[in-house]
């Protein structure tokens, strides 16, 4: 999928319905939305945004923004759900995969947290 400069890709509060795996090219902003967006995050080349939909399918819980053009790949959740019916060691790739994503995000938060005491 290709998005331009100050598109946005995701809004909060929309149903999650797709999983974006990778940023090919490019970088986007992840934002609470509000009378002023507040930027939580960046996303460059090789990391994902979009995952909670994969994970608890419930709404989007942040906007994000191209912050130029920008290449990702994606896939539908139901369809991803449907290929790993057949092949199950792509769900658990991408799941052990975002774990360590996760993992590096939380270490992050809490040593931004720890800086801010």
């Amino acid at each position: 999928m290709h998005f331009e400069k100050d598109e946005v890709i995701l809004r909060e509060g929309d149903p999650a319905q797709e999983f974006f795996f990778v940023v090919a090219r490019g970088s986007v902003t992840v934002a609470l939305a509000g009378e002023r967006r507040t930027r939580i995050a960046s996303v460059g080349p090789g990391l994902t945004f979009g995952e909670m939909a994969l994970l608890d399918g419930g709404r989007r819980s942040a906007d994000v923004i191209a912050d130029g053009s920008v290449i990702c790949y994606g896939l539908a959740v139901e369809a991803l759900r449907e290929l790993s019916t057949a092949h199950p060691r792509i769900l658990t790739t991408i799941l052990a995969n975002l774990s360590r994503e996760f993992s590096v995000r939380l270490r992050r938060a809490n040593r931004q947290i720890r800086a801010l005491e």
